[in-house]
C-alpha cells in the first residue's frame, strides 16, 4: 500500500473524510476484497491530488497576476552595501608537535558557550504539474559542473527586454507565466531531486539554465528570478544604476565575499555574477507568495558526473599500514569551489560527509585496518593518519586569505590547516565509529573532541550530554586525550555537529 495513503488513513485524515464510503464486499476473497479497496483509494487519492493542483494553480495564475502588477512600478531605491570579508584568524604558520616524553596531566578545559545547531530550513515543496513534453517540442543540453542537465525550451516566445522600465518588465513576467514556461519550470525541479542538487546548488543550475536558454544579460536573469520565485525560493530582483538587472537573496547563515543590501532588517546578498560599482540599487521589494528562505546549511552532495582528479597516496607516520589511495570528483570540487564562504559556521562542513565515490575508496580499508582494535585504539588510529598524511599550510598561504574546506576538498588541495583537519576527523569518527564529535574553536586554532563510550583518559569538557575527550589533528603525535598546552589555558567554544 502507498505509505503516504497508509499513514493518512490511520490517522483518519485522508481527504477530509472522503474514504468513508469505500466499503468492503463480503462475498469478495481477501484478495479481491484488498484490489478493490486498492482501486477506489486511488481513485480517491488521484482525485484529491488533481484538486489540489487545481487549487494550487489557481492560486499561482493569480500570485503572478498581482507579482505582475508590482513589477510595472514598486521599484525603491537602496544603498548598497561592500561584501563582508572573511575575518582573518592567525594562526601558526607550522603546526606544533609532542615534545618527546610529555604526558601532562588531564585537565578540564572551561568553556564559554555552546553554539547550537540551527536545523536547516526546509526545502521548498510546491506542487507544481509535470506536463509531459510532446517529442516535438525541443529541449537543451546545459552543462552543470561537468553534468548534462536536459530541460525542454519554453513553447512560447522566449523573454526580450528592450528596457528595463516597468511596463516592458511587466509584460514579460506576463508573457513567462501563461502557461507556456511550465514545462522548462517542471524540468529544472525533477532535475533538483534527481541529482539532489540543495537550495545554493538549484540557484546555480537555474543560473546555468536561463543563461543557456536566454542569451541576453537581463532576459536571462529575469527568467532566473522568475523561475526561483515560482520553485518557492526567497529572491529580489534589482536594477543597478548601469540598467543591468541583478538577483539578491537572503540566507539562513551570514556570508561572506558577497556585496548585500538590507531590506528589513534582513541582510540580501547579491547571486548574480554581474557586480556593478554602484552606491545603490533600485529593489522590486514585493515577496512573492510562499517564498521560502534559501538554506546553506543544507549544502547536500549533488549527484555530478564522475571526472577523476588524479590519485594521491596518504599515509599515517605511526601505522605503516595505514596507507591509503584516494581521489575525488572533480566536479564536484568546482561546486564546492563556487559555494558561499560561510567561514566560522564549521558545523555545516562537518555536517556535510564524504562523497560517495571518496568513501568507497577510503572507508574499506580503514574498516579494515580498525577490525579488532578497542574503541580507543581505533580513535588513535584515525587520529594520527590526520595528523600525519596531510600537508601543513595556513589558507593565507594557500588560498590568499581564510577558507574553510569541505572534507572532498581536504583530499584534493595538497595543503590544510588545523579546521580542515578537525573537520575531517569529525567526519571519519561518526561515519567509521558512530561517536558523537563536537568541534572546540580556540583563538585561532579548532580541534574535536570526541565523546567515548568507554572510560578515555585525557583533557576533557563536560558538556549537558556527557565528557568529550579532546583529540586534536593539528597537534602532531598528540594522541587521543592530549590538548596543546596554550590552548587549555583559554575559554572555547563548543560547536556542536549535526548528529548521525
Amino acid at each position: 500500500m502507498n505509505r503516504t495513503i497508509k499513514q493518512l488513513l490511520c490517522a483518519g485524515i485522508f481527504l477530509g473524510g472522503q474514504l468513508s464510503g469505500l466499503n468492503y464486499l463480503a462475498a469478495q476473497t481477501p484478495q479481491e476484497d484488498y484490489d478493490s479497496w486498492k482501486r477506489q483509494a486511488m481513485g480517491a487519492y488521484n482525485r484529491y491530488r488533481q484538486e489540489a493542483n487545481e487549487d494550487y494553480q489557481t492560486f499561482r495564475k493569480k500570485a503572478n497576476e498581482e507579482y505582475a502588477e508590482f513589477v510595472r512600478s514598486a521599484w525603491a531605491s537602496v544603498g548598497k552595501h561592500p561584501a563582508i570579508p572573511v575575518p582573518e584568524e592567525p594562526k601558526p604558520p607550522q603546526p606544533p608537535a609532542v615534545v618527546p616524553d610529555e604526558s601532562p596531566r588531564p585537565e578540564a578545559i572551561p568553556h564559554e558557550e555552546v553554539a547550537p545547531v540551527p536545523a536547516p530550513q526546509p526545502v521548498p515543496e510546491v506542487p507544481m504539474p509535470t506536463p509531459a513534453p510532446a517529442p516535438s517540442e525541443k529541449s537543451t543540453k546545459v552543462a552543470y559542473y561537468g553534468t548534462a542537465v536536459t530541460v525542454h525550451l519554453p513553447q512560447g516566445e522566449l523573454p526580450t527586454l528592450e528596457g528595463l522600465d516597468g511596463e516592458e518588465l511587466s509584460k514579460a513576467w506576463k508573457t513567462m507565466s501563461n502557461g507556456d514556461y511550465d514545462v522548462l519550470l517542471a524540468d529544472c525541479l525533477k532535475e533538483k531531486k534527481n541529482h539532489r542538487i540543495g537550495d545554493w546548488g538549484y540557484i546555480k543550475l537555474l543560473e546555468k539554465v536561463s543563461k543557456s536558454i536566454v542569451k541576453e544579460h537581463n532576459g536571462a536573469v529575469l527568467l532566473q528570478h522568475w523561475l526561483l520565485a515560482q520553485s518557492g525560493y526567497h529572491s529580489r530582483m534589482a536594477q543597478s544604476g548601469k540598467g543591468v538587472l541583478q538577483i539578491w537573496m537572503p540566507f539562513d547563515v551570514l556570508v561572506y565575499n558577497l556585496p548585500y543590501i538590507e531590506l528589513n532588517e534582513t541582510f540580501y546578498f547579491l547571486v548574480t555574477d554581474n557586480d556593478q560599482d554602484d552606491n545603490n540599487v533600485t529593489v522590486l521589494d514585493n515577496a512573492f507568495p510562499g517564498e521560502n528562505l534559501s538554506s546553506l546549511r543544507a549544502v547536500g552532495r549533488p549527484k555530478l558526473e564522475y571526472t577523476a582528479c588524479g590519485q594521491k597516496t596518504l599515509s599515517a607516520k605511526k601505522y605503516p599500514t595505514a596507507k591509503l589511495r584516494c581521489e575525488v570528483n572533480r566536479n564536484l570540487i568546482d561546486y564546492y569551489n563556487d559555494y558561499p564562504k560561510v567561514a566560522g559556521s564549521w558545523d555545516i562542513y562537518a555536517g556535510t560527509s564524504l562523497s560517495d565515490e571518496a568513501k568507497r575508496m577510503l572507508y574499506p580499508k580503514l574498516q579494515t585496518l580498525l577490525q579488532g582494535k578497542t574503541e580507543l585504539q581505533k580513535a588513535e588510529l584515525l587520529l594520527n593518519w590526520v595528523q600525519t598524511a596531510f600537508q601543513y599550510k595556513t589558507d593565507e598561504e594557500q588560498f590568499g586569505g581564510e577558507r574553510s574546506l569541505f572534507a572532498d576538498e581536504t583530499l584534493y588541495y595538497p595543503y590544510c590547516d588545523c579546521e580542515d583537519r578537525s573537520i575531517l576527523l569529525s567526519i571519519l569518527i561518526r561515519d567509521l565509529l558512530g561517536l558523537d564529535v563536537v568541534l572546540l574553536h580556540f583563538p585561532g586554532h579548532l580541534a574535536t573532541a570526541v565523546k567515548f563510550k568507554t572510560d578515555v583518559e585525557g583533557d576533557y569538557l563536560d558538556l549537558d550530554d556527557g565528557r568529550y575527550i579532546v583529540c586534536d589533528p593539528t597537534y602532531i603525535g598528540a594522541p587521543v586525550g592530549m590538548a596543546m598546552p596554550d590552548c587549555k589555558k583559554q575559554e572555547v567554544r563548543v560547536f556542536l555537529v549535526p548528529q548521525k
